[in-house]
This record gives C-alpha cells, structure tokens and sequence, in this order.
C-alpha cells in the first residue's frame, strides 16, 4: 500500500493507495506550530479510527510547499511507518518533460498535478488548480510542461476585500446563484467567483489563442468546489489529481 501526502498552505491532503485504487483520501487543516510527535500521534490516531495497518505501507511519497510542516512531518512518517518517504527532486522520475525558465521552481504539487493529468487525459492539457493560489498549468501538444500563470485564489481575493476595505463585513465563500446581488455580502460572493470564473476561462482562451489549437481542461484543488459546477462545458473535474499523481511519480520509482 502507497500513502501519499500533499501539504499545501491550507491543507494537507492524504491518499492511501493498493496499486493505482484510491482507498481512502483525507484532509486535515495545515497547523504550522505542530512538532513530529504531534504529528505522529495525529497518524497513529488516524490509521486506528480508519482501521488501516501501518505495516501494510511499504511506499511514501511527500510534497510539501511548506519546509516547515515537511521536517516535521518526515520523523513522524519515519517513526510511524520505518519507510523513508520519497521526495521529488532532481533525479526523481515524473515522466513529465519540463521547458520553462527554472525547474527548480515549480512546486512539487504542480508537478504532481500534471502527471496525474497527462497520465488520465493525455496531452495538450491546461491545468486549473484553484488553491491558496489560482494556477494554470499548460502541457502542449508535445507532452512538455512550458508554462503557468499564477493568481491570487478564491479565499485570498475575498479576505483581501474584507482586510483593505473598512466598511465591508466577512463573508464566507460561497457559490452564488446569480450575477444579479441586491445586498453587499452577495454582492461580493458574486464578485468573487464569478470574476474568478472570467479570469479563468479569459485566461484558457488566452492560451489557446497563442498557442493555436485547443486542449483538453482540468480543474482540481481545494478551491475548485465552488467554481466546478460553472466550469461544466469542457472541464473534467479531478478532486483528487495531486494525490493520483504522486502515487503514479512513487510507482514510477519504486525498486523492483
């Protein structure tokens, strides 16, 4: 059995896998203050109540955009399991060609993303990942990642309105029915997603402009719940590409 961890700025999400079958996808909320004994007693804690036996784990594979959690989190993944989790970095096999200006800046949960995405759907591909951060990520039409725009996400735009904008309440995000508000809590849920909609359809077209020929859609990550039902046409929504992609990168190196 593979587990396989996604630590993201808000959230870090699990994935226990019997060859390519996901068994059981978990969320937790990223708690920056954790030590690796905290984190160790929240895994051992988990594989009781989920009835999951920490010897039948014989793959790990980590993606991390905060350092922080991730040394942690690598002694507890050690002391619970006696595996040494597999980090992507030079020398990893993705499968995935990579041409844009600094590899080594691209986040372990992109390249992640567009695995599982070239794996499941082929290629050219753009990528929605709607985060902490709204990305778009393009495979071409050769199968190489050449590039991504990067935006401010869903949660962000809006605490940016309440933050810098004194006489504007909190509101929790949620997708609206209608463009019509009538009421400033509706007016910013509408203005949030449904401006979020039309960057990134307006940011799709963009690229296919450019790049001359159409290509298949994606959306994924946290945020993409509130904007998957609107982005019906021509996207496939995938909850759980990351971690699909992780478990193909961990079976891609796995010693045989």
């Amino acid at each position: 059995m593979n587990l396989c961890i996604d630590v993201g700025n808000t959230t870090i999400g699990v994935g226990f896998f019997e060859e390519e079958k996901l068994l059981k996808r978990l969320t937790f909320t990223v708690e920056l203050k954790k030590t690796s004994d905290e984190y160790e007693s929240v895994i051992r804690r988990t594989l009781k109540e989920n009835d999951l036996d920490a010897k039948k784990v014989t793959g790990i594979i980590l993606s991390s955009v905060v350092p922080s959690i991730s040394d942690q989190m690598l002694i507890a993944l050690k002391e619970v399991f006696d595996v040494e989790p597999l980090l992507i970095g030079p020398g990893i096999k993705t499968g995935l060609s990579i041409h844009v200006d600094n590899p080594s800046e691209i986040g372990n949960d992109l390249i992640a993303d567009m695995v599982g995405a070239k794996e499941k759907f082929g290629y050219p591909c753009l990528i929605v990942d709607l985060g902490t951060a709204s990305k778009v990520l393009l495979i071409d039409k050769t199968g190489t990642f050449t590039s991504c725009v990067i935006m401010p996400g869903l949660a962000l735009s809006l605490n940016s309105l309440t933050n810098n904008a004194a006489l504007l309440p909190e509101v929790a995000l949620k997708t609206p029915k209608t463009i019509m508000a009538r009421n400033t809590v509706d007016a910013m849920s509408a203005g949030v997603i449904f401006g979020h909609y039309d960057m990134i359809a307006g940011a799709v077209k963009r690229y296919e402009k450019e790049l001359g020929y159409e290509c298949k859609h994606i959306i994924t990550g946290g945020s993409a719940v509130h904007l998957k039902d609107l982005l019906t046409d021509d996207f496939h929504y995938e909850k759980n590409l990351c971690l699909e992609g992780l478990n193909n990168i961990l079976r891609r190196n796995e010693v045989k």
